[in-house]
């Protein structure tokens, strides 16, 4: 295997045409082609060790906001958490409403329990931010878009499309390449 065509390989290739390689070193293999290979190996070596110590991070920071979003769903699952029940006034502003269908009573209670638990018990749910979560949502719907405009694309280079169709598709192969670049930035693709 020539040494420009090692800078094409991927991960399991370099590794198999590596051990193919050292299978074939004979007395008569010249240096230069041993010296190459090496070469050509710490390199991608050291491509994936800094590609390793990217994905470290990414691990780490969704560790981070797994931690968090887990102790936020324990605060609301602990029964110590709930809100004292209210004896006095239960009951209180139905009649101030007007509302006497006991359908139409117990959706109100029901709202008023929910406006509660949102308040007091689970306030800090919504305060718990995920950019690594996000970040990763964004990189695979960006990854959903750009295989979806890569088939178009493929599709129009084929000649798939008339005339009148050919402008719609091409249209969608442009914006769906914006929105993927905004969702790589961190934008939600508006």
């Amino acid at each position: 295997m020539e040494n420009q065509q090692l800078s094409d390989v991927k991960g399991k290739e370099l590794v198999a045409a590596g051990h193919a390689f050292a299978k074939a070193i004979g007395m008569d293999t010249p240096l230069i082609e041993i010296a190459k290979m090496v070469s050509v190996l710490a390199t991608r070596l050291d491509c994936a060790l800094v590609r390793g110590d990217e994905l470290q991070k990414e691990r780490d920071a969704l560790a981070a906001e797994n931690v968090a979003l887990k102790s936020a769903i324990s605060y609301v699952c602990d029964t110590d958490n709930q809100p004292d029940y209210q004896y006095d006034g239960m009951g209180c502003g139905i009649e101030d409403r007007g509302i006497i269908d006991r359908y139409e009573a117990a959706r109100y209670g029901w709202d008023e329990a929910l406006e509660r638990m949102y308040s007091e018990v689970i306030p800090c749910a919504s305060d718990i931010e995920t950019p690594a979560t996000d970040a990763y949502l964004n990189a695979v719907r960006a990854e959903g878009v750009e295989i979806l405009t890569g088939k178009l694309q493929q599709l129009i280079d084929e000649g798939v499309f008339d005339a009148k169709e050919i402008g719609v598709a091409a249209g969608a192969v442009y914006e769906g390449a914006q929105i993927a670049a905004q969702l790589r930035a961190g934008k939600d693709g508006e």
